[in-house]
């Protein structure tokens, strides 16, 4: 049954019963429903009786409900706002139809573009900064329109552009985590560059060792560990570029323990955008189908990410970053480890990588149901 269908029912049924019905958003804390209320697959999200706290109206509000039946309520039905239902439904509509045809053009002209400027460097051009921004600011527009395919960007991808895809990716989701951790807006920009521009020293890298499938040798690893440097320097080169851009390709690789390399600096001695750039990196790399690994479900890199921020990676900025990437989940059709698909339906700000999961007309709360997980993201 369409969502549209089962407003007008529900609203059918209380005219009939004549219950006091209260908006959520005007609901008070402790207040008792006098029936079940479902899911619009027919679920029950809650029995009759319930007593809603600030969790339960906030799951109302989640699956969107607009009023409810309380016992007791002071409160007349009144006059239908039919116009105000169509308007909540075509929002509705448009928040599960997104445009992935026109990102999918949109991202893959912008990695098309940035390879043939990747060649210019790799040839010993300095770095075109104009016109890598010129292919940055498309899709970072783009995507701020449709920010839900942060939990998508591998069927964006293919495995023999990669290098060029995850160099886009990473300055688009550095640019997300740039606004979610107040950085000020002038400097947006030159956290996507920092982010696109990250792994720039790559092209100073013998292409043998880039591609090569099996595992490197101990000589080739510390020969790979220099884009960091050659990175720094291409950068510093060229004109246009903050030093934190620099200062990013130096030291994405370092950790908040001084694990990291090149110098095996702590975070008390790393750029901001290092640390950023580092989560975005981390991210879209597990994320991703490489040569040497197999792509994991956003949700349990999310949940590495989370662990990796005991030491490894800056804690406010993942915190940041997971609470914004799970934000766009609702409506999202997913994978559990049991083979079961299902839609995302409410994200819990205090556990947001485990959230209920609608199917089949029931709801699993993965809070509570811990021996399941996400592995699969299907489709937004």
């Amino acid at each position: 049954m369409g969502k549209e269908h089962y407003i007008i029912l529900i609203m059918v049924d209380r005219m009939v019963t004549n219950l006091p019905i209260v908006e959520v958003k005007q609901l008070t804390i402790g207040a008792k429903l006098a029936e079940e209320v479902h899911t619009s697959l027919g679920g029950i999200l809650f029995t009759k009786g319930t007593a809603l706290n600030e969790k339960e109206i906030e799951i109302l509000d989640a699956f969107m409900v607009r009023q409810v039946p309380i016992e007791d309520a002071n409160v007349s039905w009144g006059e239908q706002q039919t116009e105000q239902v169509v308007e909540e439904q075509s929002v509705v509509q448009e928040k599960l139809s997104p445009d992935k045809t026109s990102f999918q053009q949109t991202f893959d002209k912008a990695v098309s573009t940035l390879k043939n400027l990747m060649i210019r460097v790799q040839g010993g051009n300095n770095i075109p900064v104009m016109e890598v921004r010129e292919v940055v600011t498309p899709i970072v527009m783009q995507f701020q329109k449709q920010p839900e395919v942060l939990l998508s960007l591998r069927s964006f991808s293919r495995l023999d552009s990669y290098a060029y895809e995850h160099a886009i990716a990473v300055g688009i989701i550095s640019y997300m985590i740039a606004r979610w951790t107040k950085v000020p807006e002038k400097e947006w920009m030159q956290v996507a560059l920092a982010g696109t521009l990250l792994d720039i020293g790559k092209t100073k890298i013998d292409r043998r060792i880039l591609q090569k499938p099996g595992k490197l040798t101990a000589d080739e690893f510390e020969e790979m560990k220099k884009h960091t440097v050659y990175g720094y320097q291409i950068i510093k080169a060229s004109h246009g570029l903050s030093e934190g851009v620099a200062l990013a390709a130096l030291q994405h690789h370092e950790r908040e323990d001084g694990s990291g390399y090149p110098l095996g600096l702590p975070g008390s001695k790393l750029h901001l955008y290092s640390k950023i750039t580092a989560v975005a990196d981390v991210y879209h790399a597990m994320c991703s189908d490489r040569v040497h690994q197999k792509a994991l479900s956003p949700y349990l890199v999310v949940e590495q990410l989370v662990q990796d921020s005991f030491g490894k990676l800056d804690p406010t900025i993942v915190r940041a970053f997971v609470e914004g990437i799970t934000q766009f989940a609702v409506g999202t059709v997913v994978e559990l480890s049991d083979g079961t698909i299902g839609k995302i339906v409410f994200t819990d700000r205090n556990q947001p990588t485990r959230p209920m999961v609608e199917t089949g007309g029931r709801i699993i709360n993965l809070v509570e149901t811990r021996h399941l997980s996400i592995t699969r993201v299907l489709e937004q």
